[in-house]
């Protein structure tokens, strides 16, 4: 199953809305996975929905992946169960929803039909399983330009420079592209 994942930490919101507004409706599912406090998930969930006119879930138990975007509750972190399925849990680490319990979780369904966009944001959160996800044939998407470079650049020098740099807008016609089964 072709999914699209996105992370970012600092500064990436406002991309996720951008990037998502390619005026098609969803034909895969998209995991967002960008460090916030609990309490605004859910303005998030709305402004993306409002903005981009995709249909948003945010994740609380075991949910079945369909076309539409996904976020996890607030102070919790999204995980893979299986290829088809995700689910939540407690998180425990300093940031959340953590990028590095979301790759774990991917590496056991890590295909070529999985593609990761990484965006704006500070720290390495994610960096130490990107390189076993990239093995596994996930092709990322480093965002060109961020507003903050750390986590792009940090997880870029853990793929090599193995991946595609793009810009906001060109992450968005690479969407636009993969929407199409």
């Amino acid at each position: 199953m072709r999914k699209i994942i996105i992370v970012g930490s600092a500064g990436s919101p406002p991309d996720v809305i951008e990037i998502l507004k390619f005026g098609e409706k969803l034909k895969m599912p998209v995991i967002v996975c960008v460090h916030f406090t609990g309490s605004v998930i859910e303005t998030f969930a709305e402004h993306i929905q409002k903005e981009t006119n995709h249909e948003v879930e945010i994740v609380t138990g075991r949910t079945l992946l369909q076309p539409k975007v996904y976020l996890p509750s607030g102070g919790k972190d999204i995980v893979f169960i299986n290829d088809k399925m995700v689910d939540v849990l407690q998180s425990s680490s300093k940031v959340h929803p953590s990028i590095s319990t979301l790759f774990a979780s991917m590496e056991k369904y890590a295909s070529r039909e999985s593609i990761v966009i990484i965006l704006s944001g500070l720290g390495d959160d994610g960096k130490d399983f990107a390189n076993n996800l990239q093995k596994s044939g996930v092709k990322f998407i480093i965002q060109k330009n961020p507003r903050f470079r750390y986590l792009p650049e940090n997880i870029s020098r853990v793929l090599e420079d193995k991946c595609e740099r793009m810009e906001t807008e060109k992450i968005k016609e690479a969407l636009l592209t993969a929407n199409y089964p």
